[in-house]
């Protein structure tokens, strides 16, 4: 349950740990207001971490509290990608702008109607080089996993 005020709001909900009792949880996390730019005013949760008290937007129900995500030590989940992950990505997002599959085995997408050629040859050559690296970095990864079971 929710409830809210102008400068708080109370989460009440029951948490539970794997083998033990359910507990009744009531936390009020106080709310901080700024103006917009065009009028009106934006709420902000003010983090209720023993020692945060940092502005966010959003908690999150990891564990027995709602806290942010610095409390909780969640990163990004860019922050969890090799070179090889980001390459990789990078080649999928120009193929779906291009209106294609994400898809790396999938013919390369034609150049969509209003696109200038020379910004389709370009995002294709970006394209194109960000697979290539990553397939090079997915394969110094591989060898390096062949070194290290070799070992064993």
């Amino acid at each position: 349950m929710v409830q809210t005020d102008q400068d708080r709001v109370t989460l009440e909900y029951r948490y539970r740990r794997e083998g033990e009792e359910w507990q009744d949880i009531k936390e009020p996390v106080p709310l901080t207001w700024t103006p917009c730019n065009y009028g009106g005013a934006r709420p902000w949760f003010i983090c209720p971490g023993a020692t945060c008290g940092r502005r966010v937007a959003i908690l999150y129900g990891v564990g027995r509290y709602f806290l942010c995500r610095h409390c909780y030590g969640l990163g990004y989940e860019s922050q969890r990608e090799d070179r090889a992950d980001r390459l990789r990505n990078k080649a999928q997002a120009i193929r779906r702008k291009l209106g294609g599959s994400a898809n790396l085995n999938a013919p390369f997408p034609e150049k969509p109607k209003g696109m200038h050629w020379k910004t389709y040859w370009r995002l294709r050559r970006e394209a194109q080089e960000a697979e290539h690296a990553s397939f090079i970095a997915l394969a110094e990864r591989l060898n390096l996993l062949t070194e290290r079971m070799e070992k064993i």
